[in-house]
């Protein structure tokens, strides 16, 4: 994942998901976007190792994939990487591993922490952060241009406003309800894709 490469699609688990319905949606999106996010929160680890499994089993590159908050199961399945929540202070010590920020100095620290990329959000209004207001797309430019580092935006994401974050020099969006509450998912994966990748979002 790079900072000046053609902008990436990151698809996040949304919460209170069974791990099967989760496969039938990601499914359907896994050959559309660049990296498959395996996040609920509520997710036992034995429930994540099983969604790990379900998409490598189905031929997803364990490179795509990204698993929150369980590096043990990065490392062993060969994974993208792990994510990792702006509360965590311990990091892996070896092994790419990301972090979700929510300030640029929170950026700067976790890139001194040797952090591969950032999550920054939330960015836009959310249905997972009700009743809070969004960081806004200032915030998220501020954290851009402070460390070398890709950013990925979050939060609010939709195929309307994906390329404003681009714009601003995000890295990359990623998505949740844009994705997983749609009925076709793969289409609005492509969707999301062809907003983002435009000629002028593209280095």
């Amino acid at each position: 994942m790079d900072k000046k490469t053609k902008p990436c699609i990151h698809a996040v688990s949304p919460p209170d998901i069974p791990v099967a319905e989760w496969w039938g949606k990601t499914r359907e999106l896994a050959d559309v976007v660049d990296y498959v996010h395996i996040r609920a929160p509520e997710w036992t680890k034995q429930e994540k190792e099983t969604a790990v499994k379900l998409a490598l089993e189905e031929g997803v590159s364990p490179g795509k994939l990204i698993i929150n908050d369980e590096p043990e199961l990065a490392a062993a399945y060969q994974l993208a990487g792990a994510h990792l929540p702006e509360r965590r202070t311990d990091f892996p010590a070896d092994g790419r591993w990301g972090q979700s920020v929510h300030s640029a100095e929170a950026a700067k620290r976790s890139e001194r922490q040797e952090a591969s990329w950032l999550y920054f959000g939330h960015v836009f209004a959310s249905g997972s952060k009700p009743g809070k207001a969004p960081r806004g797309l200032g915030a998220l430019k501020a954290a851009v241009t402070s460390v070398r580092i890709p950013v990925i935006a979050i939060g609010g994401i939709t195929s309307e406003n994906a390329e404003e974050c681009i714009e601003n020099g995000a890295s990359g969006i990623a998505a949740i309800a844009a994705l997983y509450e749609r009925d076709r998912p793969g289409e609005a994966a492509e969707q999301l894709r062809a907003r983002v990748r435009s000629d002028s979002n593209e280095s």
